[in-house]
């Protein structure tokens, strides 16, 4: 009975995750959805709008690694509360509307709340909820729990913007309601989310930064969440490639995008967090994925640009976002499966989420001009080679890390044969 009672507490603990991670982004990117009214409530212009991105992308940069030491002495629980909360209380303020310098301040501020109080303790406290032979289904779910809730919600909020009249102050609403749901969220998580028996307390920074920096695991972790990351972002062109080269409508373009922003999410992060389960090894679903996503660029790079192809084109789209997706859901489960300590798991995600997370910060300038150099379908065959390039990459460093694995597992194996 206490089993059944701990098992049903850890998936409402789960579903509490979830729902905060579907929504407390929305805030800080809500300019992909509204941009043109959130610019004209702001009377910002592009070049202004596009600061307040980057403002909070190098901010978010720079939190990823002191943001894992906090999660490694603090409670996961307390720190995602917070988040929350202070995010949403941001959101009342953003719904003002304030002046230019302020949005960037505010953008700072989410960018800090965002992920140096929330990122790492939300990978560890989703880590803290199973033992090793759950971590793939565990994060696949929260992956795909984060694409509904996210999807839901903002059709929803999207439907009452649409019936004020896509007015400033429906827009003001939007926010408003955004911010509600994450404080909402935040109360929830203080009350319900549980805090994990007491660690071992890490010692210094300094120690715990060494100890982490020279991890060679944690490398080949930051490089696998590198390298498939950077199909995630990449992807976003594929729209714009099926409607330019391929000559599908404008509506067929959107709806694919809108398949691969969501359903993909859902269902990818899902079903490869179950799979990595019923392998037991997250690195060996994600050496097939590699294997898969290489065979899709191949085919994006070899195909000519014929109308009549246009359903291989989508069936090989749809493939490569669907393994995106799930990779990505299954990433952070290999600091488990390598055997991190649990004291330095914060920071360990951290540094990950540093080094992996880099192409934000240029492979969108870096393919743009590449589009803009060489317009046609020559401009999206450099896109595809860099990724091929880049996914052969992957291949090799997921090789490497189930090296690792196995040499972990044998010499743990050995140490119990000697007891």
């Amino acid at each position: 009975m206490d089993s059944k009672k701990h098992s049903f507490k850890r998936w409402i603990m789960l579903s509490i995750l979830c729902l905060g991670g579907g929504i407390i982004y929305q805030l800080p990117f809500l300019r992909f959805a509204y941009y043109i009214p959130m610019q004209k409530a702001l009377g910002l212009t592009n070049m202004q709008f596009g600061n307040l991105s980057s403002v909070y992308g190098i901010v978010a940069m720079i939190c990823y690694f002191p943001g894992g030491w906090l999660a490694d002495r603090f409670s996961c629980r307390k720190m995602l509360a917070f988040s929350f909360v202070a995010t949403g209380l941001g959101g009342f303020y953003f719904s003002t509307f304030p002046s230019y310098r302020m949005c960037i301040v505010l953008h700072a501020f989410w960018g800090c709340v965002t992920i140096f109080t929330y990122w790492a303790a939300l990978i560890k406290a989703v880590r803290m909820l199973g033992d090793s032979s759950e971590q793939g289904r565990l994060y696949g779910l929260l992956e795909g729990g984060r694409g509904l809730v996210s999807t839901l919600a903002g059709l929803a909020i999207l439907s009452i913007f649409a019936k004020m009249g896509q007015s400033t102050f429906g827009l003001a609403w939007v926010i408003n309601l955004y911010a509600g749901l994450s404080i909402a969220v935040g109360i929830i998580t203080w009350f319900v989310l549980e805090d994990s028996k007491k660690e071992e307390k890490s010692s210094s920074v300094l120690k715990d930064t060494i100890l982490v920096v020279k991890d060679t695991r944690v490398w080949l972790i930051a490089l696998l969440i590198f390298t498939t990351y950077s199909v995630y972002c990449g992807q976003t062109y594929l729209t714009p490639y099926v409607t330019t080269i391929y000559g599908a409508s404008v509506a067929i373009g959107a709806l694919l995008g809108i398949i691969r922003s969501y359903v993909l999410q859902m269902a990818g992060g899902a079903a490869f967090g179950f799979i990595a389960d019923k392998v037991g090894s997250s690195a060996k679903v994600m050496f097939v994925g590699y294997i898969i996503m290489i065979i899709c660029l191949v085919i994006f790079m070899v195909l000519p640009g014929n109308k009549a192809l246009l359903p291989i084109v989508i069936v090989n789209m749809l493939a490569l976002g669907f393994v995106a997706y799930g990779m990505r859901g299954i990433y952070f489960a290999t600091v488990d499966e390598v055997k991190i300590s649990i004291s330095v798991a914060g920071a360990a995600a951290g540094f990950a989420s540093l080094i992996g997370y880099i192409p934000d910060a240029f492979i969108y300038s870096l393919m743009g001009n590449w589009l803009d150099k060489y317009p046609g379908q020559l401009g999206y065959k450099y896109i595809f080679i860099f990724l091929f390039v880049i996914e052969v990459i992957g291949l090799v460093v997921s090789i490497l890390l189930l090296r690792v694995i196995k040499k972990k597992a044998y010499h743990v194996s050995g140490e119990e044969l000697c007891k």
